[in-house]
């Protein structure tokens, strides 16, 4: 450092208003060391409780999710199930249409909006029921064929 910068600050003063000094309870290494374990084996008892508490919050958020999963899959089952025996009963009632060709069961349409699943169970009941009435109407007006 220049001998010449020293000269251009003046002294710090002194943060002491009086001479008197405090006294300082003196403790020794073993001491000071005992009481960091202390607080550090405090603070870990503490979060190892606090980690118990969330473990057991985390544990019942799991099994309803879980549960929740489950009753989704069921559900999804049932629709899956409806959907396959409503095709297959199209099927079978329009197997005699010579005009109409026959398809494999469609894949689900990912594209349509999402809505509530019973809306879409009561339109797949709703054109179930329009397709046997359509039939039902047909049979009522169509001459009986000569066997």
């Amino acid at each position: 450092m220049n001998p010449m910068m020293t000269t251009m600050f003046e002294s710090v003063p002194s943060q002491r208003q009086s001479e008197e000094v405090i006294e300082v309870p003196a403790l020794s290494a073993v001491e000071r060391y005992k009481e960091i374990i202390a607080i550090a084996t405090d603070a870990a008892a503490r979060q190892r409780k606090l980690d118990e508490v969330r473990c057991a919050e985390l544990a019942e958020r799991l099994a309803a999710t879980q549960l929740e999963i489950a009753e989704v899959r069921d559900r999804e089952r049932v629709v899956r199930m409806g959907a396959a025996l409503h095709w297959e009963q199209a099927v079978e009632q329009l197997w005699n249409e010579r005009w109409l060709q026959m398809v494999t069961f469609p894949l689900p349409d990912e594209t349509v909006p999402q809505r509530p699943q019973g809306e879409y169970n009561r339109a797949m009941d709703l054109a179930y029921q329009a397709l046997e009435d359509s039939l039902a109407k047909r049979t009522l007006l169509r001459r009986k064929q000569k066997d």
